[in-house]
């Protein structure tokens, strides 16, 4: 009953981006022709669409700061203002959407004094709806700072391998690490993936190894082209992490469905970015090691959800993709958002992730904070992905 109500509720936080009904500012399946971007030229434009003003970078300044200013209140603020209302008011009531959600989970979670039975399907309806509140203001800002015909087009295929290694620093006061060694490697078979992915302590006993395993029910493979970068794809985990120096280990066995929607699907003004959600269930196992000691192993369920903003960058060899996001799970490193009073620990961890490649080598940059602070840089290296 859980992991139904579970999908249901995952399905509606990535309704952000899905086509509920034939709009006149959105891609349909029968515009989409084989090597196109999904973005049409002005000049093509039915001439309601057409805003010759939007090129001046002065009226896009000033359109962005009602996005950043009022948008926050009131999301698409920034788009009514650059004279897309349709889009303002779809921002505008998916932003209430999920304001909704949010009152209605945390109210059930009040009134039911968080029971177990109910706690994972509230607790997702309040991420969901933070997701859809949140979400829109960024791609307020974004649609109004960016010109439609200046996106970037989303690579149509994806790489068959991509590989990278780095440094990480992780600033967490409970524990003695702080430089990482962080690897890891994934390899698309078709629809299929497997992927591995290590950090390891330089200065203390602690590592941290994620084997996966996942399989992509649409969007594109190395061999196949997309319409465009959106994709549903499902995955099973297996984690173990080591805290030598601390005196226990944990293992977390997981499964979920994530999917990302470009959201030129959605409306055209919003091309070149695109949201994330994924949503799952995990059984972790700490097993304690404290000499002259004998203390049973604890077992217990977590609840993993995570949703981005993202956009495309370049086009062709140099390209890439950057993103912010919101990740619940608490079992990595950044783990729960450290606040004042009973919330501190509830919530997940913020971030942001970038990635640009010049042919197959790249570098990725990334940041989270959560009860800890953590950032670095990597190389990469893909090979098989092509435009």
């Amino acid at each position: 009953m859980i992991r139904c109500r579970s999908l249901a509720v995952g399905a509606l936080a990535l309704g952000v981006a899905a086509e509920s009904r034939a709009d006149p500012g959105s891609l349909t399946d029968a515009e989409w022709q084989p090597g196109s971007s999904g973005v049409t030229p002005a000049s093509e434009r039915p001439a309601e669409r057409r805003d010759p003003t939007a090129l001046d970078p002065a009226r896009r300044a000033l359109n962005t700061a009602a996005a950043v200013g009022p948008g926050a209140i009131v999301h698409g603020a920034g788009h009514a203002a650059a004279g897309r209302p349709d889009t303002a008011r779809r921002l505008a009531l998916t932003q209430a959407t999920g304001l909704g959600l949010m009152v209605g989970g945390l109210a059930g979670l009040a009134l039911t004094g968080a029971s177990r039975y109910l706690v994972a399907p509230l607790a997702l309806g309040v991420i969901a709806g933070g997701g859809l509140f949140f979400l829109p203001w960024a791609a307020d800002i974004y649609g109004t700072a960016i010109y439609p015909d200046a996106a970037e087009v989303a690579p149509r295929r994806a790489p068959r391998l991509v590989s990278e290694l780095g440094h990480r620093y992780v600033h967490d006061p409970q524990f003695r690490y702080r430089h990482f060694l962080a690897q890891g490697t994934e390899l698309r078979l078709g629809p299929g993936r497997v992927s591995y992915g290590g950090w390891f302590a330089l200065d203390d006993q602690n590592a941290r190894v994620r084997l996966a395993g996942g399989y992509r029910l649409s969007g594109p493979t190395p061999e196949a082209a997309a319409r465009d970068g959106s994709f549903v794809e499902g995955e099973l985990a297996l984690t173990h992490h080591r805290f030598d120096s601390d005196g226990f280990r944990s293992a977390t066995a997981e499964v979920s469905l994530g999917a990302r929607r470009d959201l030129v699907r959605w409306d055209r003004a919003l091309a070149g970015s695109f949201v994330e959600g994924s949503f799952g269930l995990a059984l972790q196992r700490f097993e304690y090691r404290v000499p002259g000691m004998a203390i049973p192993a604890d077992t217990n369920d977590l609840l993993l959800a995570r949703y981005a903003f993202g956009f495309y960058l370049g086009q062709g060899e140099s390209s890439g993709e950057a993103q912010v996001f919101y990740d619940h799970r608490h079992d990595d490193y950044a783990a729960g958002l450290q606040l004042t009073g009973l919330g501190s620990g509830v919530a997940g961890h913020f971030g942001v992730d970038a990635r640009w490649f010049w042919g197959s080598f790249g570098l990725r940059a990334e940041a989270q904070v959560g009860s800890a602070w953590l950032g670095g840089l990597s190389l990469m290296f893909r090979r098989g992905e092509a435009r």
